[in-house]
């Protein structure tokens, strides 16, 4: 490419070796991108070669980006060039559904094409966060009901995510109310204890005295759900996917892990990567109740990108991680997509700092170098889009 660059006029020489050395770059953009440069090198490449391969390659480039006129045009002069090799049955048979979808665009008439969600490329990935976040991480939401204004009240439950999301909705100018649990244990079953909790239900006293010890201060069972009631957004942020569990009876248990008595909690207890099933009966549980008190309420689920520190099941707690925020993600998933729970959305949070954040490398570990930290300003940035697609205006 940088050769292409420095001496423009390889591109009108078509000699042999020159020809080779503008494909060669033009298939490599045509494999890693940027697609515009593939299709600009392709173009002039095809015109130069009149090669079936060279007319094939530009016709694939060009249904990747969309432009299926084009591309039918370079599939059928592939096709004539060298039909041996291109005009098979099954290139035959996709000019055929190519053509009917373009003349059913052209009537005005709905087509059958599918949505296509392309991996995005790198200056994608470290360019501009909000336009990354937009047109390819959570672009089902473009076209999402807009419900957030300025007199929005929020209620966020979950990690410390989710009070990073408080915070920042709070700074912005809106009126939020957080109910926090801690990292250790922000399960779906210490969400449940919470409903029991505010349902008065018969629940055992170690976990209920647990629980009210967790409340932030000044929280009550009477204000915590007048917060609730008159809150117009829920949000919602699934934490982990291991818990506690009494050995015999298999009870959820609510213990106080230190650093101290990890060890000895693991010990005494069963500790466990709960399943799918679980979380998703113990969400739709608790998102029962919240519709309960407050049927109007829109509900947000997001997965919380902070990673899990410690696991007493696996030697390594990377692979513990990627298993417990999979089970929490594909909960989401369940809940939000096959529950039939109405004006229900999912905030992909984890996903912007996970795969942005595998390729941008300043999510974690900008403000104090923890690596389970997320970044500040990635988190104001995330919510300031949060806001954006979700608002009218």
């Amino acid at each position: 490419m940088s050769i292409l660059d420095d001496h423009p006029e390889i591109l009108n020489n078509p000699t042999e070796d020159n020809l080779n050395l503008v494909r060669g770059a033009a298939m490599r953009c045509n494999f890693i991108g940027p697609n515009d440069r593939a299709i600009d090198l392709l173009r002039k490449l095809a015109r130069q070669s009149n090669r079936a391969d060279d007319h094939f390659h530009l016709s694939e480039v060009l249904t990747r980006c969309n432009a299926f006129e084009e591309s039918i045009a370079s599939l059928e002069k592939a096709m004539r060039l060298e039909p041996r090799a291109f005009d098979t049955e099954t290139n035959r048979e996709t000019l055929k559904f190519a053509r009917s979808q373009l003349n059913k665009a052209a009537s005005g008439a709905a087509t059958d094409s599918k949505k296509v969600g392309r991996y995005p490329e790198t200056s994608d990935f470290t360019g501009d966060l909000r336009k990354l976040i937009r047109n390819h991480i959570a672009v089902n939401l473009n076209s999402a009901p807009k419900f957030i204004e300025k007199s929005t009240r929020f209620f966020t439950m979950g990690s410390c995510f989710a009070r990073n999301l408080s915070k920042n909705l709070i700074e912005s100018g809106y009126t939020s109310h957080h109910m926090e649990i801690s990292e250790y244990i922000n399960t779906t079953f210490a969400n449940r204890v919470f409903v029991d909790w505010l349902r008065d239900a018969d629940i055992d006293q170690a976990i209920k005295a647990r629980f009210v010890e967790l409340l932030p201060p000044g929280w009550s069972k009477d204000n915590t759900l007048k917060a609730i009631k008159s809150s117009d957004v829920f949000i919602l942020t699934l934490g982990v996917a291991p818990a506690f569990f009494e050995r015999d009876t298999g009870s959820f248990v609510l213990p106080r892990p230190t650093a101290l008595n990890s060890r000895a909690l693991a010990e005494k207890y069963l500790y466990r990567t709960t399943s799918v099933k679980e979380n998703v009966d113990n969400v739709l549980y608790l998102l029962d109740f919240i519709r309960s008190v407050a049927p109007e309420i829109k509900i947000v689920v997001t997965v919380s990108p902070v990673p899990l520190q410690a696991s007493f099941e696996f030697e390594s707690a990377v692979q513990a991680d990627c298993l417990s925020k999979s089970t929490m993600r594909l909960t989401a998933h369940e809940v939000v997509n096959n529950s039939g729970i109405s004006d229900i959305f999912y905030w992909p949070s984890f996903e912007i700092f996970r795969w942005a954040g595998s390729n941008a490398g300043d999510f974690y570990a900008a403000d104090d170098g923890a690596a389970w930290h997320v970044s500040e300003d990635k988190v104001s940035s995330t919510i300031r889009t949060f806001v954006e697609m979700f608002s009218p205006t």
